[in-house]
């Protein structure tokens, strides 16, 4: 399954031929799999004339003999040339599409791990709490804590129901909350090692109220900044369950996330620190090593130029590069370039579908200083 360590493998990969990157959405609640060879057959033919005809057909041939249809996207890379094929089945939908150039094709995958990799999920009660850790949306670990239990109280004669009565608190509902603040307090003990052990980039707390705020509450702040957002489960609800809703809760921060981040770039590109707006200024600033967080439209794409000997890229057409005197080639996508440089150089990437105001740019950058 597809990492941060696997996707700084593939940014760094190069080859002297062209590499075959398809992306297919495989999702089998909305299609067939005869459909979705039919949609990679004309995604195909667009790769005709730019990739190698034997990197086409084993791409086919996968798909057609070899592929099993699990998961709902699938990323294949190829260059039969250089001995190179890599494929990860994805537990998320991708967009379809294929792309031929001299580096793998990962915005993609960027912007997957991006949203979706290594999350817990804390589904928390009053008596325990069972806590699991999800990548890319697939359970990889859980543990489950189960206190004393918190029995419910019935209305009756005797001292609790005469103290209910002249407004003090019964003996048995004060023992009871004294229980389950226990096992809250246990619990919280117990997501604290599990984060410690599994370290996720985000954690979503589950249950009903007021126990998740009480929860939320007990939690140590370094956790309590990690929380992504909160959901309500039914108790009975199994991982599936659990798997569509924190997908959802993670879809909705990605989007306020993503809002916000273009919303930063373009502030302080206004204000000249900080940021930078366009395709000429956001690889000015790669090559100085300075990008932060790279945001780029999901659809954009724009031709540019790297020195076919030091590797600079460039958006201007340039004869001898200014560096190293190597000669210049034309790429037919720099923003897929300039993502690549960003993961190399261990930055984030942003990758948004669609932001009024980075429409005109497409592309932009918070830097590091």
């Amino acid at each position: 399954m597809i990492d941060e360590t696997e996707l700084r493998n593939l940014a760094q990969f190069q080859a002297e031929t062209p590499i075959l990157s398809v992306y297919l959405d495989v999702d089998p609640t909305r299609h067939t799999s005869e459909e979705y060879l039919l949609s990679l057959r004309n995604l195909l033919r667009e790769a005709e004339g730019q990739a190698a005809p034997e990197d086409i057909q084993a791409v086919q041939r996968y798909f057609e003999h070899e592929y099993d249809w699990s998961g709902r996207g699938v990323a294949v890379f190829s260059c039969a040339a250089a001995g190179f094929w890599r494929v990860y089945a994805l537990p998320i939908p991708v967009p379809s599409g294929v792309t031929v150039a001299r580096r793998p094709y990962i915005s993609p995958l960027a912007a997957l791990l991006d949203t979706y990799e290594r999350y817990a999920v804390a589904v928390v009660n009053r008596e325990g709490v069972r806590v699991l850790l999800f990548h890319l949306g697939e359970p990889t670990h859980e543990e489950v804590f189960e206190g004393e239990e918190v029995k419910k109280l019935k209305r009756g004669r005797g001292s609790s129901a005469g103290a209910e009565r002249r407004g003090g608190a019964p003996s048995g509902s004060r023992h009871m909350e004294e229980v389950a603040m226990r096992n809250l307090r246990q619990a919280v003990r117990v997501v604290e090692q599990f984060c410690r052990q599994h370290n996720p980039r985000q954690l979503i707390l589950a249950g009903a109220e007021p126990t998740v705020s009480q929860f939320y509450d007990l939690l140590p702040k370094a956790l309590q900044e990690i929380v992504a957002g909160t959901m309500t489960v039914d108790p009975a609800d199994n991982e599936r369950a659990l798997r569509e809703r924190s997908l959802q809760v993670l879809r909705r921060v990605e989007e306020e996330r993503e809002a916000a981040t273009v919303e930063a770039v373009v502030t302080a590109a206004a204000k000249g620190k900080g940021g930078v707006l366009g395709l000429d200024e956001t690889i000015a600033a790669a090559h100085e090593g300075r990008i932060r967080t790279l945001v780029v439209l999901r659809d954009f794409h724009a031709p540019g130029y790297r020195c076919q000997s030091c590797g600079y890229l460039t958006a201007v057409e340039m004869e001898v590069c200014p560096f190293c005197g190597g000669a210049f080639a034309e790429i037919p996508d720099a923003a897929e370039a300039l993502v690549t440089k960003v993961v190399e150089d261990g930055g984030e990437i942003e990758v948004v579908n669609h932001h009024p105001l980075l429409e005109r740019a497409g592309i932009g950058a918070l830097l590091r200083y």
